[in-house]
């Protein structure tokens, strides 16, 4: 009985803690995670926004047959004489573009980046002639990753959301232990708000609802929490020790030409901005390689990208990130019309087949409409989260108060130990909660010695 009683006593000691935490980490993080949400609404429609904007750029006018890709090119090449071709994207049928990505002579992406001056010229493949053009910067898939990112401030400015981000999960961890009901018909009825007591200002209401949002959408709120944090520039370098710790070498498609003297005669080279040398583009090979990718059963959509250097292989990469994931990519010996390697999406390690399958859910790609759909109501439902929680703590604000929950006891007396070790834990995995964290820790000491001894 002793034993029970302590660990009653306990725990009845950790609510005051968790509450605390819970209110603070949710209080700050609550402003970016509602400009996460509007954001992440608006990226996950951006191929929409991107048709909306683009439509003349996008829309193929003219029926008949397709030209070669060669001819398409061409026609590209022509107009941007000083561009490298990075990347064709043949269209896919009636009423779409080719899409041909081209980049100022010697210049390189920069990480995520797209390489300064890119753009993607489209093509009508029926006539062929140019129906428009999209600057790679000015995408709208791009624009809204930043935005959603970093503010459009930097990469500096992605340290703030990924704190926020670290924050909400704490807030969603201890959120669900203050929920947790005690008996089953408890659970039943803390999921269904009482939403009509809204109106007459109950602040119980308020709770209700702020409870039952937040548990209905936990498991995916925590999957797009996770997902997310897998590209910050802190949390996501454990992805990267990961999975050089579990995957010393991952497949990598080999474009490497075992005899190249079986390239075509006149494929020459000339000399990039950084000095190296670059293949002199032979717009013939494009028809070949791509009927070599249809033969070898590549599905549209694929890019073709041209070899980066002598003596390379053409590569040809399904894009459809749509489940259940393809995504095969092919090497192609244009002078031979053989394919040279071949890799498979089953071919990479689940660490990284995983990630791919999490991008492609957090992007809202995964799933097609559905996906979208669904993060669109899910960032609704975090959004009313917020809102209900900002609305009790207002409601129970005395004039001229801050009104957060009190001050615990010491941390490390009142949390048991395998918590407070798995806490610590988060610490490590989340490096910009386990800063925040100590800044907290160190103004709670400060706030405890400047209060007033009791009694005077």
């Amino acid at each position: 009985m002793g034993t029970v009683d302590t660990v009653e006593a306990r725990g009845g000691a950790l609510r005051p803690v968790l509450w605390r935490l819970h209110f603070f980490t949710g209080f700050l993080a609550a402003p970016v995670i509602v400009w996460l949400c509007v954001s992440g609404i608006a990226f996950a429609w951006h191929s929409q926004l991107e048709s909306a904007i683009y439509d003349r750029a996008l829309t193929a006018v003219a029926d008949g047959r397709h030209a070669p890709l060669s001819q398409q090119l061409a026609v590209v090449t022509a107009a941007y004489p000083d561009h490298d071709v990075v990347k064709v994207t043949p269209a896919t049928g009636a009423g779409q573009t080719t899409g041909i990505l081209v980049t100022p002579r010697g210049a390189r992406p920069a990480g995520l980046e797209p390489a300064t001056g890119a753009l993607t010229v489209y093509v009508d493949p029926a006539i062929p002639a140019i129906t428009g053009r999209i600057h790679e910067a000015r995408r709208p898939s791009e624009w809204l990753r930043n935005l959603h990112s970093n503010f459009r401030l930097g990469t500096g400015a992605g340290t703030l959301t990924e704190l926020a981000a670290s924050l909400a999960v704490v807030s969603l961890a201890t959120g669900v232990y203050l929920w947790w009901p005690r008996t089953v018909s408890a659970l039943g009825r803390s999921l269904v708000p009482r939403v009509r007591n809204l109106r007459r200002g109950r602040r119980r209401a308020w709770r209700d609802l702020h409870s039952a949002v937040g548990v209905v959408s936990l498991a995916a709120l925590a999957l797009l929490l996770v997902t997310g944090l897998t590209w910050t520039e802190y949390a996501g370098r454990w992805i990267d020790l990961t999975k050089r710790a579990l995957i010393p070498e991952a497949p990598a498609l080999a474009t490497t030409l075992t005899d190249t003297t079986q390239e075509p005669a006149g494929h020459g080279e000339h000399r990039t901005r950084n000095g190296a040398a670059a293949p002199t583009l032979r717009t013939g090979d494009l028809d070949r390689v791509a009927a070599v990718a249809a033969g070898a059963g590549l599905t549209l959509p694929f890019a073709v990208t041209p070899p980066p250097a002598p003596g390379q292989a053409w590569s040809v990469t399904e894009i459809d990130d749509r489940w259940p994931i393809r995504r095969e990519s092919i090497a192609v010996d244009p002078g031979a019309g053989a394919v040279v390697d071949r890799l498979a999406f089953s071919d990479n390690p689940l660490l990284e087949q995983a990630t791919t399958i999490g991008i492609g859910f957090h992007e809202g790609t995964l799933f097609g409409l559905p996906n979208r759909i669904g993060l669109t109501v899910l960032a609704l439902a975090v959004m009313v989260v917020v809102l209900s929680g900002y609305v009790m703590w207002w409601r129970r604000r005395p004039a001229g108060a801050f009104a957060a929950p009190p001050k615990a006891g010491p941390l490390l007396r009142t949390v048991p130990v395998p918590l407070l070790g798995g806490f610590g834990v988060l610490l490590i995995l989340l490096p910009t909660l386990g800063v925040a964290f100590l800044g907290y820790l160190l103004a709670e000491r400060m706030l405890r010695r400047g209060a007033p001894a009791a009694g005077r």
